[in-house]
């Protein structure tokens, strides 16, 4: 009998929470999806938007600087004393172009044969007509550059050349100012996205020029052609994401006008810190609700038992003969104050049954 009524209460017990459950978590459940799926998007757009701000932001002050350096070979391209290409008159205009420029490591001017022969330094004449800077500008493009180790400072430096025409408009020689990034790197290293992100700035070769980490650049200029970002071209449009070193990154590029490329990039784990917060708040609520639940399912399926379970006992005695059974909770105003009012009718019913077979019988004998 006791296993009877215990088993009677675990069987009410996962049907009640199974009802329980399926009221609250599905609409619960449906509301966190929807405004976890909400702020996944805003927190999508809000990074793509940080991450173009930053962008926007650094790659002006490096388009500027390197503006402001061609404006200043322009300027000095078209002084008379220049034009004449005689060392004399030239060289004291390059030591006043070093002088003035702080951020100049030296300037030459490179004759039409390759000879740098009149120098701000003072050193003797080298040839130079190999160089990238030279031959770009030697085939008509308004000004040449590349980026190089200089041997002042054995750091990276912008070699940025320009034409140096006569009156007849023929190329007579190229204008060459070597300046230091200095200013430049140090902006990319200024550059903080949150605790973990970095900017990388590119030369247009793919080789680094300044980094946000310098510890990480294993050699000047090191050669970052491989980098994820620059594999992926929606990496331009919007954020995306690539795995090393078993973390995934949240990378963006973004060209200059010199053909430079600026990579930022974020930890995903700390560019979405907010959305595991809401993630883990969510599964604390479930969880809860599980458990708040589940207990409230038990109890409940404990309170309808007990009654149940008296019912049956009163009826089972019933049908063994022992009508005289004392029903409990006919004053219910509920199905079991029915079911027992029930039973109390079917008590009386069937004693007077057997009390009118019993005259019955009387009278037959």
């Amino acid at each position: 009998m006791t296993k009877n009524k215990s088993q009677q209460g675990i069987k009410l017990f996962p049907k009640i929470l199974l009802i329980m459950l399926f009221v609250s978590l599905v609409p619960l459940g449906s509301y966190w999806y929807l405004n976890y799926s909400r702020h996944m998007v805003e927190r999508s757009t809000e990074l793509q938007h940080d991450f173009k701000h930053t962008s926007d932001v650094l790659v002006r002050k490096v388009d500027s600087w390197v503006d402001m350096n061609e404006r200043v070979l322009r300027q000095n391209t078209m002084l008379p004393d220049m034009v004449t290409m005689d060392p004399a008159k030239q060289v004291p205009l390059l030591k006043t172009i070093a002088q003035t420029y702080e951020w100049l490591i030296g300037a030459h001017v490179i004759r039409h044969d390759g000879m740098s022969e009149a120098r701000s330094d003072g050193q003797a004449p080298r040839h130079l007509g190999d160089r990238e800077y030279f031959q770009q500008v030697m085939s008509g493009k308004p000004f040449g550059a590349e980026v190089v180790v200089t041997r002042a400072t054995g750091k990276p430096g912008l070699s940025l050349a320009a034409p140096i025409h006569n009156a007849e408009k023929d190329i007579v020689g190229v204008l060459f100012l070597m300046s230091h990034l200095t200013s430049v790197s140090q902006a990319v290293t200024d550059v903080k996205i949150g605790r973990t992100g970095f900017a990388i700035l590119l030369d247009e070769t793919g080789k680094a020029i300044a980094h946000g980490r310098p510890a990480i650049l294993k050699e000047t200029l090191q050669d970052m052609r491989t980098h994820p970002a620059l594999m992926n071209k929606e990496a331009a449009v919007r954020p995306m994401v690539y795995e090393a070193e078993g973390k995934r990154i949240l990378t963006h590029t973004q060209t200059t006008q010199r053909g430079w490329t600026l990579i930022t990039q974020q930890d995903y784990d700390e560019a979405f810190a907010s959305l595991y917060v809401d993630r883990r708040h969510g599964i604390i609520l479930v969880i809860s609700t599980m458990i708040l639940f589940s207990v409230l399912a038990y109890v409940l399926a404990q309170r309808l038992a007990t009654p149940i379970r008296r019912l049956t006992a009163v009826a089972e005695q019933m049908s063994l003969g022992q009508l005289d059974q004392t029903v409990t909770g006919t004053k219910r105003g509920d199905e079991l104050g029915a079911l027992a009012r029930a039973i109390t009718r079917l008590g009386i019913s069937t004693k007077m049954a057997m009390a009118s077979i019993e005259m019955e019988e009387k009278k037959v004998a």
